[in-house]
């Protein structure tokens, strides 16, 4: 079991003795706007609530626009394997765009009476995807990097191969909304020349820049050390082929082509890049935000030597570097699952897988058999008058079903299915996880909880304003939808190829997790004390 959830286990241990502590005050609890005086209400709970639970196979899911990529191979005992490959659209950085290599443009380089050229010339390019990754300063000032993005066996070597994409992404789709690209896309036909292919080790120590001269030589230091020129954080690194930007980008100052990046990015110059791991034993999770093509140079500069003379002055190279973007356009993870065979359509048990995987779908408070819109025990429930001071949905983890050796999902996130949305409780739920900011709101919860053997336990979802408002505000018991995640601050949507006209969607956390979890459900097979609950705490006035 992980150093994480040892340190989750314990957080939510403090958290539940301080609301604990706050839940003893016995003068006053406060419910929403009301305060209620202990002394003539009594406070009781109720557990019986009949709550329909199902499952939703997730088809292929929109897998651009999200904010973590998957490189790699993930092994899921439950779930089976999936591959995931990448295809990245290349950009002019802002404020780049009709590039000058060098200190002239090509217009004033064809001006120049003297026929002089700065000669431009590509000496190295290197590709840039960050893992995610986080620093201290230890007790001996030493940087120490932890790497928290990387699954499965990190030390087998693999084939690392990136190649040219020759398909172009578009931005806008027929009806004028953003495209979206969707999980089963493949762009592996789509490639021209390789750029990178070799046998990679995943390095998940800082990267240390070497400082060369203009001759590419190691520049050492007086104690006979290379200069370290720049550290960077853990991430994929890999030269690409430096003739392929000579022609492409270099060549192509002062060219149309370069000028704007709706050109760059029509013109069938530079697309992009295709990146597979297809024989990696690991899972890679990237930081596209951070990710980008370096393209170093040197060129012929002037020195007039601080003066006008031009018999004084000198031609002496000179290096400079260019960067391309890999993060302000298309980026597509396209997923490969050949073996998932799990039935998720059975009823019995909740299966939330990310990606291409399983949903959950919740409807509370039972049937409306007399038909007037409204579950027929919710409207009792109303009837009682009852105030709500509590209210948790508590999913005990099948480990039956879901083994040891798979990796369970942090959280899970449930929501307003009719309107894609948060529910009303994670809106108001404003703690920060200052360490884990993903891991924030944690009253609002969803957060793996272990056992005292550090096995998974369950997740408790707190909805005590969602239920509050159902039952005292009149508000539509709308269905919820419940998915594995990773960041509970994304709270966008995706799209599911639905293959009609009719878009459907799921939350982007779920599109962009790897893992997946079994849950218990709410039918009589699951065992009594796992078995799927909305615990209702409530209060009502005592009879004088």
């Amino acid at each position: 079991m992980n150093t994480f959830r040892k340190t989750l286990t314990g957080g939510l241990v403090v958290l539940l003795v301080a609301v604990g502590f706050v839940a003893c005050d016995d003068e006053f609890s406060t419910v929403g706007d009301e305060i209620i005086e202990n002394n003539n209400f009594t406070t009781n709970l109720f557990a019986d609530t009949e709550i329909v639970a199902y499952n939703q196979r997730l088809n292929p899911v929109q897998t651009n626009g999200l904010p973590v990529y998957q490189l790699g191979k993930n092994v899921d005992p439950v779930y089976g394997t999936t591959f995931a490959s990448l295809t990245v659209q290349a950009s002019l950085i802002s404020g780049t765009e009709d590039p000058e290599f060098g200190d002239k443009s090509q217009a004033e380089e064809d001006e120049d009476l003297t026929d002089f050229e700065e000669d431009e010339t590509v000496t190295e390019v290197y590709l840039n995807i960050p893992f995610f990754s986080s620093s201290s300063v230890n007790d001996d000032g030493e940087t120490e990097v932890v790497v928290d993005s990387l699954y499965g066996n990190t030390e087998a070597e693999f084939t690392l191969s990136v190649k040219e994409l020759t398909y172009f992404l578009r931005a806008i789709d027929e009806n004028g909304d953003p495209q979206a690209y969707f999980s089963d896309e493949d762009y592996s036909t789509f490639v021209g020349q390789t750029l990178y292919e070799d046998t990679f080790t995943i390095n998940k120590n800082q990267v240390e820049v070497i400082e060369t001269d203009i001759n590419g030589a190691t520049v050492f230091d007086e104690n006979g050390d290379p200069v370290i020129a720049e550290t960077l954080s853990p991430r994929i690194r890999v030269e690409l082929d430096p003739q392929f930007f000579q022609d492409r980008i270099i060549d192509n100052e002062g060219s149309i082509k370069l000028s704007n990046n709706n050109i760059f990015r029509a013109e069938d110059l530079f697309r992009g890049l295709h990146i597979t791991a297809d024989d990696a034993e690991a899972l890679m999770l990237l930081d596209f935000q951070n990710a980008n093509i370096e393209i170093n140079y040197i060129y012929q500069k002037v020195n007039t030597q601080g003066n006008t003379d031009p018999d004084d002055d000198q031609v002496e190279p000179e290096k400079a570097s260019f960067s391309l973007s890999l993060s302000s356009a298309n980026i597509i993870n396209t997923f490969s699952t050949p073996s998932f065979d799990q039935d998720v359509t059975s009823n019995t048990n909740l299966f939330l897988k990310g990606g291409e995987g399983a949903m959950s779908i919740i409807e509370l408070f039972g049937p409306d058999t007399d038909n007037n819109g409204v579950a027929d025990q919710l409207e009792e429930i109303r009837e009682n008058g009852w105030i709500i001071n509590d209210a948790n949905l508590v999913f005990y983890v099948n480990n039956d079903i879901q083994v040891d050796a798979a990796e369970d999902p942090q959280r899970i996130y449930l929501y307003n299915m009719r309107d894609n949305t948060p529910l009303e409780d994670y809106i108001v739920d404003q703690t920060v996880n200052s360490s884990s900011p993903s891991l924030s709101k944690a009253v609002h919860g969803g957060i793996l909880e272990l056992d005292e053997d550090d096995k998974p336990l369950r997740y408790k979802i707190r909805l005590t304003e969602h239920i509050n408002n159902v039952i005292r505000k009149d508000s539509t018991n709308v269905t919820l939808g419940l998915v594995a995640s990773s960041d509970i601050r994304v709270v966008t949507s995706g799209q599911l190829q639905t293959g009609t006209s009719e878009k459907e969607f799921v939350p982007t956390v779920s599109n962009m997790n790897p893992f997946g979890t079994v849950l218990h459900g709410s039918t009589p097979a699951s065992p009594e004390d796992k078995r799927l609950k909305l615990e209702i705490f409530y209060s009502i006035p005592e009879s004088n």
